[in-house]
């Protein structure tokens, strides 16, 4: 059994699940993308890193990051042209640079926080206790 090394993560995703309209969840097939294959995905296509300096953020070998690469590109295509739903989860080490954004329901004011900080007990804008994390990242 091989020792998977953790991936370094710079960016958490907004929602832990994606899935055609219209079709309940219970009713697709899911495919597991790791937090480590979309930050390959986006640190390559999205934010056009290239594939050496990503590898080195995300702390793996780049045979290692290509591997990953792939393996997201192709789960992203199947789920896409097959209609099914993406689950994103896994184990990941925060480099430090991750947050999670907040909502108030109050105000509907908006604001980031680090990871590793504390989840907010009410609204630094309008003092309102009913503060919601906005996409899968819930820390509690």
């Amino acid at each position: 059994m091989v020792n998977r090394v953790k991936r370094r993560v710079s960016c958490l995703p907004k929602a832990a699940y994606y899935k055609p309209r219209k079709v309940s969840l219970c009713d697709l097939e899911i495919i597991n993308l790791s937090i480590g294959e979309l930050e390959a995905i986006r640190l390559c296509d999205l934010v056009h890193i290239g594939q050496n300096e990503a590898a080195d953020m995300m702390g793996i070998s780049r045979k290692t990051f290509w591997n990953d690469l792939q393996k997201a590109r192709q789960k992203v295509t199947e789920a896409l042209v097959n209609g099914k739903a993406i689950e994103i989860s896994g184990e990941y080490i925060n480099n430090g640079e991750c947050k999670v954004e907040f909502l108030c329901s109050g105000c509907e004011y908006r604001w980031e926080l680090k990871c590793d900080t504390e989840r907010p007990a009410i609204c630094p804008m309008c003092g309102s206790e009913i503060v919601y994390p906005i996409g899968g990242n819930e820390r509690e």
